[in-house]
């Protein structure tokens, strides 16, 4: 019988096995001194045997509950950024450099633009060739919303859209509010969150950002709110939805001689978006009513003031909210995120 230590390899009972074992150990022998011994590589000894060198494969990206609820997160920014890039290809004229959002005009609003650095952002920024970048913009979307795009490219996608944010943003802030702004931080996050994915502490950071975000977006919208006289008498309700711009025939109609009505709306959307960070801390159920709500509020604003961008970009940050949610609340139990072993 052959001894396992000389021979390097497992030894085989019995005298088959040890003419096997025999066998083996002439092909080692002779594979190793003609460096044709390679990692991986498979033997076959009698048709049975089959052994396989014992080399660590390589690692993946990790597919945890973390890289879950990013994915949530960049989908669902992503189906309002890239529904708004369409958009704007529908209606391209609008970018043309003879209107008033051209860059001719945009850029006059700061004064290194009109010089050298200026003149090299021409080439990207002015009509049609802006065109282009709004077209990178949809197709990093479309990417981002593929099936089983692994994080590198997840990655990549997510470069092209916040890189295409940040310079239609330098071409023209007009008309820009709090969804375009949140939906770059979701976009430039989440990349951030691909540099780092063996770290868990630093991408429950990035996670726990975009939840406090959404938190603090909320809470100082209400606050804000409960400053002005305005909102406080209800007059800003009937007063915005008389508005061309965000206004609503049916819904002024309603509120308009209806003043304890238009009152209580305006106090009900001033103490939820205040009280919205509680869904930290809530029980289970309280969390999910509380999102729930958001949600119904993004979608009536959706339908009667035309703010669609903004549902997509703040429900977007619910999957992250959500993920503290469930760690905080008062269900008692234990924290899912955490790893094995650990105290919830």
């Amino acid at each position: 019988m052959t001894d396992r230590h000389s021979a390097g390899m497992p030894s085989v009972e019995g005298s088959a096995g040890a003419n096997a074992g025999r066998t083996l150990s002439r092909r080692w022998s002779t594979a190793r001194r003609g460096g044709r011994l390679r990692t991986g590589h498979r033997w076959h000894v009698g048709g049975k045997m089959r052994l396989r060198s014992s080399a660590p494969r390589r690692k993946r990206g990790p597919k945890d509950d973390l890289d879950a609820v990013f994915r949530k997160v960049e989908r669902l920014t992503a189906t309002g950024a890239t529904i708004g890039a369409l958009e704007l290809l529908a209606r391209r004229k609008t970018l043309d450099d003879r209107s008033l959002l051209g860059w001719p005009v945009s850029r006059t609003r700061v004064l290194s633009l009109n010089r050298r650095p200026g003149k090299y952002l021409d080439k990207v920024l002015r009509y049609p060739q802006v065109l282009g970048m709004v077209g990178a913009r949809a197709a990093s979307g479309l990417a981002l919303l593929a099936p089983r795009v692994g994080r590198k490219g997840r990655a990549v996608a997510l470069a092209g859209m916040t890189a295409t944010g940040a310079g239609l943003n330098l071409r023209s802030n007009y008309g820009l509010d709090g969804s375009d702004h949140l939906s770059f931080i979701n976009f430039a996050v989440s990349l951030l969150e691909k540099l780092y994915p063996n770290d868990r502490k630093a991408r429950e950071a990035a996670l726990a950002f975009i939840a406090a975000q959404s938190c603090l977006a909320y809470f100082t919208s209400g606050v804000v709110k409960m400053t002005s006289p305005v909102w406080r008498s209800g007059d800003a309700i009937s007063g915005v939805f008389r508005t061309r711009t965000y206004g609503d025939r049916f819904f002024y109609n309603l509120v308009k001689d209806r003043k304890l009505m238009a009152q209580a709306l305006a106090w009900g959307v001033m103490v939820a978006e205040a009280l919205f960070p509680l869904v930290l801390v809530a029980p289970r159920p309280v969390a999910r009513m509380i999102l729930l709500a958001g949600m119904g509020f993004h979608l009536g604003n959706a339908r009667f003031m035309g703010l669609n961008r903004f549902f997509w970009s703040f429900v977007a940050t619910y999957p992250a909210v959500a993920h503290f949610s469930r760690h905080l609340g008062g269900n008692g139990e234990q924290r899912r995120a955490l790893p094995e072993g650990a105290t919830a």
